[in-house]
């Protein structure tokens, strides 16, 4: 496999995971997502913010663009938005990274304190995220809440990918 596939398929698990984690959480009670638990962020909303914050500023590392410009403003009581936020973000993510050539995935890129290849980064973005939706699972459940918890693991995301070619045919 090439590495732009690799990319590619890593970019668009990271797009269905979040789609799969969002669909979930819109059909919980709001409240629960503003509630504070014992992790990295003190709610599930907060969570989801700063899985797209850390989205945005991976895009803007990869695409060269001005890191100061980067808005990480709270947005509080806005739980159905932020999830769309995550959402928007994860799909340019897809368009941008997945029309990187081999060459690009290899070029160097610096975040300031650090110089990676952008698939080092991407990568790294992918399993950021990948993180953060385990600790919303976990953080879910122990809020008391354990019906129709999505599973994002990327073999369900190739295993669903096949099932919907198969379904397709």
């Amino acid at each position: 496999m090439s590495l732009k596939k690799l990319i590619s398929n890593y970019t668009l698990y990271n797009h269905w995971a979040n789609v799969e984690l969002t669909r979930w959480l819109k059909t919980l009670d709001k409240k629960l997502l503003y509630l504070e638990t014992a992790s990295s962020f003190k709610s599930i909303d907060l969570t989801i913010q700063h899985m797209n914050h850390a989205q945005n500023f991976w895009y803007a590392v990869m695409t060269q663009a001005d890191l100061a410009k980067l808005n990480e403003t709270i947005k509080l009581d806005a739980a159905e938005n932020n999830m769309d936020d995550l959402l928007e973000a994860s799909q340019r993510i897809i368009s941008v990274f997945a029309a990187y050539t081999e060459e690009e995935l290899y070029t160097q890129v610096s975040t300031g304190d650090m110089l990676q290849c952008r698939y080092d980064y991407i990568l790294h973005m992918v399993n950021h995220n990948s993180y953060h939706r385990g600790q919303i699972v976990t953080m879910s459940r122990g809020l008391g809440i354990v019906d129709n918890i999505p599973t994002t693991d990327y073999d369900i995301y190739l295993w669903s990918q096949i099932n919907s070619v198969r379904n397709v045919e």
